[in-house]
């Protein structure tokens, strides 16, 4: 008797453990708005992000998002005669960490590391191609437990500073639009749905 008493203290010990021991897995999707500012405009990008969570702790996911606001480039394209807007994408990797789990709150940082390009429509001129780095810091709500509302505040830099020059022909001037005008806060809103 006395072993099987051992046993059960074990096994509760390894019950008890076990949380801690064994990887606790999650994933989530979810759809993301966020509102920054370029050529001194308030601008609103959509995107979405995806993840899987390891511990409830780490976070590896995948985001994409493009710009939903109309900004004139200051350019008109000479094929047409039609006034230009800026187009901007972007997707790659975010990876986050919670640092603070509460009962219905809990506070994270996480990074976001993608390739970006921007482009000029209506027109088939492409500005190429360069990185994009976005720290963020979030407080994520418990709506239950498979949602939860995330609002986050980033700073968005890119590895070109370079102008995105177009020559213009005729009465048409050049376009010179500073890649770094992409640079700047902003203010994120996540709908998250899954195991967060």
């Amino acid at each position: 008797m006395p072993e099987l008493r051992k046993l059960h203290l074990i096994f509760l010990i390894l019950l008890f453990a076990s949380q801690f021991i064994r990887p606790q897995q999650g994933a989530f999707i979810a759809p993301v708005l966020k509102i920054s500012t370029t050529n001194e405009q308030v601008i609103n990008l959509l995107g979405i992000k995806g993840g899987w969570v390891i511990n409830k702790r780490f976070v590896i996911g995948a985001e994409y998002y493009a710009l939903n606001s109309n900004v004139p480039a200051g350019w008109i394209n000479p094929a047409n005669g039609i006034p230009t807007l800026i187009k901007f994408t972007t997707g790659g990797l975010n990876f986050e960490y919670i640092f603070f789990r509460g009962n219905n709150i809990s506070l994270s940082a996480e990074i976001f590391m993608g390739g970006a390009g921007i482009n000029i429509q209506p027109s088939n001129l492409y500005g190429g191609d360069f990185l994009v780095w976005e720290p963020q810091l979030n407080t994520n709500i418990d709506l239950n437990d498979w949602s939860h509302l995330s609002l986050g505040i980033s700073y968005r830099i890119t590895s070109a500073l370079d102008n995105y020059h177009i020559d213009g022909s005729g009465n048409f001037p050049p376009l010179d639009f500073s890649i770094n005008n992409l640079w700047g806060w902003t203010f994120n809103i996540s709908f998250i749905f899954g195991m967060y």
